[in-house]
């Protein structure tokens, strides 16, 4: 014969009670629905668009957010582009420090690490525009 202590019964009202209360709430939701509650909801009979992703990147999405390291990323692809675009093709190690600060502020913001990217230099600028765009 097993001995129920307090605590056992303290669980085991709460079962009885939660599972009350969902049954609760659900004889409700089936009342309203056969007394013609959900018939005349908008779009009803319509189909559900669903995104695709996660519910964050829809809302944000919808919302025009884009998140400030990828604001950035976008920042330094013009920056980078602006370079390569010039007809002599010459700039300074001070451009390149400028966009390098913004890759290092990228680098330190993106919630991946594996989005992380290289530093740039006069050598490897023509190859980090593919990287970076």
């Amino acid at each position: 014969m097993k001995e129920v202590t307090g605590m056992d019964e303290k669980d085991d009202n709460e079962r009885r009670s939660t599972s009350t209360s969902g049954q609760l709430l659900e004889s409700a939701i089936d009342e309203f629905a056969r007394k013609g509650g959900f018939d005349d909801l908008p779009l009803k009979g319509k189909p559900i668009k669903i995104e695709d992703g996660d519910v964050l990147t829809g809302i944000m999405k919808n919302a025009n957010y884009q998140p400030p390291w990828i604001v950035l990323r976008k920042e330094i692809v013009a920056d980078i582009k602006r370079l390569l675009d010039r007809p002599d093709n010459i700039f300074s190690d001070a451009e390149l420090d400028d966009i390098n600060e913004k890759i290092m502020k990228y680098n330190r913001t993106v919630p991946n690490p594996l989005l992380q990217k290289g530093l740039v230099s006069h050598s490897n600028l023509l190859d980090a525009v593919d990287k970076w765009a």
